[in-house]
């Protein structure tokens, strides 16, 4: 025991050690936004390795501190990486192409699927989001009942276990749209019996610990949802329509399922203040769709984060989440942007794509806003990120710079800018 402490200390001040000798880049000169703080002009923004030492407004070092790397970023602008809340990044690839999708398997129970194992960390996807400033993802199982768990990953590594966040980040329920008129629909009812499994496994299991029973049949499946049932991970619930919405959280209440988050399309916002009254955060999906109903307005979709946020909910804003949004998945802060353009307040609509996806996804230590010991993920702009015109310069990815020349996109600008600068010669 003696020797286990002792290589346990020593492993402690190695880390330690590891730590405060790391590289320490100051970028200075631009407008920093923290999204948690006020914005600060001709900023600081000091990085040790892959963490935020300082953010303020002048570079502060300890007493005997050099060897700074200090970049220059006069007139840009530095924020937050976008966190994406909802994606099949690192599942798909080419949707035509069967082997190159991997989101959803058979069956309507797959609670033991893990999303983290199948992530192609090599995904060709992967640089241009990352050069849209999107440089983590929530990614999420499709298919049919009980999908199995999600996972927070980074996107730029090695291997699906470098990248992972946060695994598992939730469970993911699709409640059956029949069920919000039918309380005996047959789909609910499987939900449900997968879920009173899972509690007698968890009783048996119990049992067999305290020497009061044999032990229960391995069940991978069953044992998956035991962190659900005891309120130890959250449940991402999917719902629909404002009519699905309502009976999804009233089914929640009823199975006792207290950690909920609630992932749905804009009729979000007719759910508001009971959403706000519960304190459910949601994912709001569906941005730039069209209105189902005659009396709905046109701009429905557009306004209603605005309607979210007067209410009170906290929520994170995605672009649905399909494998052919997986492709346009660089385009996130633009939905973002859309919504402030009808009402949602600018803060509020940066905050939906930073900080608030964090931390409904439970890593809003790590990531989401500018502030010491978060990860050094972060992007430096020619302006504000939620606008097409806005020209993403430079990207850091936990302290080290990330190379967007990699992004199929860039290589084929500056193909094609060549070649009109050749023939204008």
């Amino acid at each position: 025991m003696k020797n286990l402490t002792a290589i346990l200390v020593a492993l402690a001040v190695t880390v330690a050690s590891a730590q405060e000798d790391a590289a320490l880049t100051a970028l200075v000169g631009a407008t920093v936004h923290p999204v948690s703080g006020e914005t600060i002009e001709n900023g600081v923004v000091l990085m040790r390795g892959e963490r935020i030492e300082s953010v303020g407004s002048e570079l502060t070092l300890a007493d005997g501190e050099a060897g700074v790397t200090v970049i220059d970023l006069d007139g840009l602008h530095i924020y937050p990486g976008f966190v994406h809340p909802y994606s099949s990044l690192g599942l798909t690839e080419i949707g035509s192409v069967a082997g190159t999708v991997d989101t959803t398997e058979m069956g309507r129970i797959n609670a033991a699927l893990r999303v983290e194992v199948a992530f192609n960390h090599d995904s060709a996807l992967f640089p241009v989001t990352i050069a849209g400033g999107v440089l983590t993802s929530h990614t999420v199982p499709s298919g049919s009942l009980i999908r199995g768990t999600s996972a927070v990953m980074g996107l730029d590594g090695w291997s699906w276990e470098e990248l992972v966040l946060r695994a598992p980040a939730g469970m993911h329920i699709e409640f059956p749209a029949a069920a919000a008129d039918d309380a005996d629909n047959d789909e609910l009812k499987a939900i449900e019996a997968a879920l009173n499994a899972a509690r007698d496994w968890r009783d048996a299991e119990q049992a067999f610990e305290a020497g009061t029973a044999p032990r229960p049949p391995r069940n991978d499946q069953l044992r998956a949802l035991v962190p659900l049932i005891e309120g130890e991970m959250p449940l991402f619930l999917h719902a629909g329509n404002e009519q699905s919405i309502h009976a999804a959280l009233d089914w929640a209440d009823s199975q006792e399922l207290e950690r909920v988050i609630l992932i749905s399309g804009p009729d979000l916002q007719y759910a508001a203040e009971r959403l706000a009254a519960d304190g459910v955060p949601v994912i709001l999906n569906g941005v730039y769709t069209m209105p189902t109903r005659r009396w709905e307005a046109y701009d429905m979709a557009y306004v209603a984060a605005a309607k979210l946020h007067e209410a009170g909910v906290k929520f994170a804003i995605g672009d649905g989440g399909g494998g052919f949004a997986a492709t346009n998945a660089r385009n996130l802060p633009f939905h973002a942007g859309s919504a402030a353009a009808f009402g949602l307040p600018k803060d509020a609509a940066l905050k939906s794509v930073t900080l608030w996806p964090a931390e409904i996804l439970g890593v809003g230590s790590e990531l989401g806003s500018l502030e010491p010991g978060k990860r050094a993920s972060l992007i430096v702009t020619t302006g504000d990120p939620l606008q097409p015109m806005t020209t993403i310069e430079r990207v850091w990815i936990d302290g080290e710079e990330y190379d967007l020349g990699r992004s199929k996109h860039r290589q084929l600008y500056e193909r094609y800018k060549a070649r009109i600068g050749a023939e204008t010669d």
